[in-house]
């Protein structure tokens, strides 16, 4: 073989292991953010409760909630998920809820975990939707987030609203079950959101 030859061999077998290997998907990925937050990406789910989620409520001097943004998307593999980016400050000990409410104000579902830190800064996480025959039981039409602290005694610190923008995607299958991932696992946004 000619030196050119084994050159081009050696060009396409590089080629070729870079494909097979590919860049890691970073779908599944857990939002460094939320755990920096609240110190944990699992959450306690419920779906179609008929919990009242809470009121709009501003937060107290030494805290900062802005809610974003709450977006329907996709993780890098192309599973529908629901994008959430919020610019806060905190103080220790509150606990953190993510609602999400259909076109008439029916919670979806609910996600609560953690326990707040001393955080200044931008938190965004996804939550996959779908995935294995279950899937979040959304509907159709608009969709409302609501981002609270609530303090472990149940009053509600702070607690901002904000229309999903996007449209919900179709999903099919059963609700998820206990302890299923969907839903379950904030994970962590495309680089650059």
């Amino acid at each position: 073989m000619t030196r050119r030859i084994r050159l081009a061999a050696l060009a396409l077998l590089a080629l070729g292991l870079l494909a097979a290997c590919g860049l890691k998907d970073k779908s599944y990925a857990t939002s460094p953010s939320l755990r920096a937050l609240i110190g944990t990406t699992t959450g306690n789910v419920a779906f179609r409760t008929g919990e009242t989620p809470p009121a709009p409520k501003a937060p107290p001097a030494d805290w900062e909630l802005h809610f974003s943004l709450a977006t329907f998307s996709r993780l890098e593999n192309e599973q529908p998920s629901l994008q959430v980016v919020l610019q806060v400050r905190t103080r220790p000990g509150a606990g953190f809820e993510f609602w999400l409410l259909d076109e008439s104000g029916s919670v979806v579902a609910r996600w609560s975990a953690g326990a707040t830190t001393s955080y200044v800064g931008t938190v965004c996480f996804q939550l996959e939707l779908a995935r294995d025959g279950e899937a979040v039981p959304l509907g159709q039409g608009d969709h409302r987030a609501i981002v609270a602290f609530r303090e472990f005694a149940g009053d509600v610190i702070a607690a901002r609203e904000a229309r999903v923008t996007g449209s919900p995607p179709r999903l099919a299958g059963t609700p998820p079950a206990p302890n299923s991932p969907v839903y379950r696992e904030a994970l962590a946004c495309p680089k650059g959101s």
